[in-house]
C-alpha cells in the first residue's frame, strides 16, 4: 500500500514560509467566498457550526456535573455522551447519501441537517432548566440531534465544496473553512462566559446554527462548465504532394 500511494516530492518548507503564506491564504479564501455565493454560504455554515460546537462542548460538563452531583461522576457522564455524539455522527455520515437523494440535492441536504442539528440544540437550551426524566430523556435526544445533524452535513458539504472550487483553490478553500470554524467557536465561548447560566448560552448557539440552516433555502446557480470542444473534420489529402500544404493551413489556423 505504501509503494502504491506515493507522494510526488514537494518543496521543504521553512518557518518564515509557512508564517507569510498564512495572510496570503486567508485573503485568498475570503476572495473565493467574496465572489462566489456558494463557497460563501459554506463558510457562513461552518462558522455557524462552530458557534454549535463551542456552546455545547462548554455546556455540557458544567451541566453533566449538575445532574450527576459531582464532578468526578459528571466527567464519566461527559465521556459516555461524547462517544454517543461520535456514534451519531457516524450514523448522521452514513445517512448523507440517502438525505441528499430525499432532500433533492446537496445544498437542501446542508440545509435539513443544519437544521436537525439546530433543533436538538435548541433542545438541549429548552430543557436546560428543567428537572425530571422527560426533559433528561428530550436532552440526550437534542444531543444525539446535533451530532446526527452535523455528520449528515458534512459530506454534502464537502461534495459542494469540491465540485465547486478548482483543484488550485481548494486546499485555500478548506484552511478558510476551518479558520472560520475557530473564530466563530472562539468568539461565542467569550460571550458564553458572560451570560448568566440557563437556556440563554444553549440558544445562542441553536440560534447561530438554525441561522447557517437558513442560509440554503434558495439553491445556488449551477457550477459553470466549459463546453467540449467540438470535432474537426478530418481531411484525407488526394496526393502525397499535398500533405504538407494541408499541415500548413491547419497550423494557420491554429
Amino acid at each position: 500500500m505504501l509503494n502504491a500511494l506515493r507522494e510526488p516530492p514537494r518543496a521543504r518548507a521553512t518557518l518564515g514560509h509557512v508564517l507569510r503564506g498564512i495572510p496570503v491564504t486567508v485573503a485568498d479564501g475570503l476572495r473565493l467566498g467574496g465572489r462566489d455565493a456558494l463557497v460563501r454560504r459554506l463558510l457562513l455554515s461552518a462558522g455557524a457550526a462552530g458557534s454549535a460546537l463551542a456552546a455545547i462542548e462548554l455546556l455540557t460538563p458544567g451541566r453533566a456535573a449538575a445532574l450527576t452531583g459531582a464532578s468526578e461522576s459528571g466527567a464519566v457522564l461527559v465521556a459516555a455522551i461524547a462517544c454517543a455524539g461520535f456514534i451519531c455522527s457516524g450514523v448522521g455520515s452514513h445517512l448523507a447519501p440517502l438525505t441528499a437523494r430525499l432532500a433533492g440535492g446537496g445544498e437542501r441536504a446542508v440545509m435539513v441537517s443544519l437544521g436537525i442539528s439546530a433543533s436538538g440544540l435548541l433542545l438541549l437550551g429548552a430543557t436546560a432548566a428543567a428537572t425530571g426524566t422527560i426533559p433528561l430523556v428530550l436532552a440526550a435526544t437534542g444531543y444525539g440531534l446535533v451530532y446526527l445533524g452535523f455528520g449528515a452535513a458534512g459530506p454534502s458539504e464537502n461534495e459542494l465544496l469540491h465540485r465547486r472550487v478548482t483543484r488550485a483553490g481548494r486546499t485555500t478553500a478548506l484552511s478558510v473553512q476551518s479558520l472560520a470554524l475557530q473564530l466563530v467557536a472562539a468568539l461565542t465561548g467569550l460571550i458564553v462566559g458572560v451570560l448568566p447560566p440557563g437556556p440563554l448560552p444553549w440558544l445562542l448557539g441553536g440560534t447561530a446554527l438554525l441561522a447557517g440552516a437558513l442560509l440554503w433555502i434558495h439553491r445556488s446557480e449551477p457550477t459553470p462548465t466549459s463546453p467540449p470542444p467540438s470535432p474537426q473534420p478530418h481531411t484525407v489529402s488526394p496526393s502525397p504532394t499535398t500533405v504538407g500544404s494541408d499541415l500548413h493551413h491547419s497550423d494557420t489556423d491554429q
